[in-house]
């Protein structure tokens, strides 16, 4: 059978009626596969193209053809499409399916917008990214391949310096590598709770450090607004801690103090400071300053080292003080100062020398709190005495004494002369 010009039956006589309808119906059968095509074509019509082993079809205009599919493999060949119209869509919704959006890129479209890429790299998401199983846990996995020597990475880029990610998570390669949060660029790296959530820090799945965000922590003897303590070891924070602990204490968003807490039976130091040696020891200025101490921004006192000793330093230049007058009285006002031996009520086994502090009344300022003050709750507020303020009156008791001692040694020695 021969490929026919057309597929219209001539006027002929009967045998070569028949042959037009059997070269009509055999181009039907093979889909006009004649390795070239059609002479004559027309809308709609099949034709196999075993040149480029595809089948195809001619749309509306008769001229224009359409591969859909393989002769070989069967495999599915489609136009390119577009976001507005893509190759591969739905009956009713002709807007939504795929395209080819690239060499080597698959776009999908959703009502004419582009929102997903799929290319040899991966996967680009042009759109939210929601991951809702309808039962059980929503699991989102970063894995590389079971080598275990590649890291894995999510990248968040805002801008077009820090196109590999502004803000990275990572997961270094093997099965202890290590995990990181990497901040790029002099912007703020924030950790933050919009509600009042603390902030844990863990390590073996034990909290080791929170950083507060109750701002009605009744969990002391008052209500305390504690935003924005850092504690150690799940304490509770009150004024102070009485077990084991760190806590840099706020209260109402301002830093109220340091409190520390260390184990009695355990090695170590409740605070170590060490200054490392240098040049200019002992101290001329600030080279072996260890602490220093302020009171409204101005300094009031250091703890020093010259390198083997330490020295506790209070303000004392003259250019601090006014209405300088010399200390009289030194011996009458000392002569006040009752002396005790003593056991503290928490180690009875210990005796020392010392004051009651509230009769030192010949040097107040070495006194501080009130005799017999409680706080709001009924609980002792204990005095205390600084015994170093005690030194200027001494020192003055000394030098009338001795002043004394001096007169009577003249006046015996004048006795003995005459």
């Amino acid at each position: 059978m021969t490929k026919p010009a057309d597929y219209v039956v001539d006027n002929d006589t009967g045998a070569n009626v028949r042959t037009d309808l059997n070269n009509l119906f055999e181009a039907i059968r093979q889909n006009n596969g004649y390795g070239s095509e059609p002479t004559i074509k027309y809308n709609y019509m099949w034709y196999a193209n075993t040149s480029s082993d595809r089948m195809a079809f001619y749309k509306a205009n008769a001229s224009d053809r359409v591969e859909f599919i393989s002769l070989v493999n069967g495999n599915f060949f489609g136009p390119d499409g577009s976001v507005s119209s893509p190759s591969y869509t739905f009956t009713n919704q002709a807007s939504t399916g795929f395209y080819k959006a690239g060499t080597n890129i698959i776009g999908v479209s959703n009502n004419s917008v582009n929102t997903a890429l799929f290319n040899t790299n991966g996967t680009v998401i042009k759109g939210l990214l929601d991951v809702i199983p309808t039962s059980g846990v929503a699991n989102f996995s970063v894995k590389t391949n079971s080598l275990n020597d590649q890291d894995s990475n999510i990248n968040v880029i805002a801008d077009t310096t820090y196109t590999s990610g502004g803000f990275q998570i990572k997961r270094r390669a093997g099965a202890n590598g290590s995990s990181e949060l990497v901040h790029r660029g002099t912007g703020e790296f924030i950790l933050d709770t919009d509600e009042a959530a603390d902030i844990l820090f863990k390590t073996d799945s034990t909290s080791r450090w929170h950083i507060s965000g109750d701002a009605a922590d009744a969990t002391g003897s008052e209500t305390l607004d504690t935003r924005g303590s850092l504690i150690s070891h799940g304490s509770n924070v009150e004024h102070f801690l009485t077990a084991r602990g760190a806590v840099f204490f706020n209260k109402s968003d301002v830093f109220e103090g340091l409190s520390l807490v260390k184990n009695g039976t355990t090695w170590g130091t409740v605070l170590h400071i060490n200054r490392l040696a240098a040049a200019g020891l002992p101290d001329t200025g600030s080279t072996g300053r260890l602490i220093e101490f302020n009171y409204n921004n101005g300094g009031v006192g250091t703890i020093t080292t010259n390198g083997s000793t330490t020295a506790y330093n209070t303000g004392s230049d003259y250019r601090l003080k006014d209405n300088i007058v010399d200390l009289t009285d030194g011996i009458t006002r000392l002569k006040t100062l009752k002396t005790y031996r003593f056991n503290y009520k928490n180690n009875s086994s210990l005796t020392v020398d010392g004051f009651l502090a509230h009769e030192v009344t010949a040097v107040p300022e070495a006194v501080t709190g009130v005799k017999d003050d409680v706080d709001s709750n009924g609980n002792p507020v204990y005095q205390g005495i600084d015994q170093s303020k005690l030194v200027p009156l001494l020192v003055a008791s000394l030098q009338e004494a001795i002043a004394k001692i001096e007169t009577l040694e003249t006046k015996v020695a004048a006795l003995e002369g005459s």
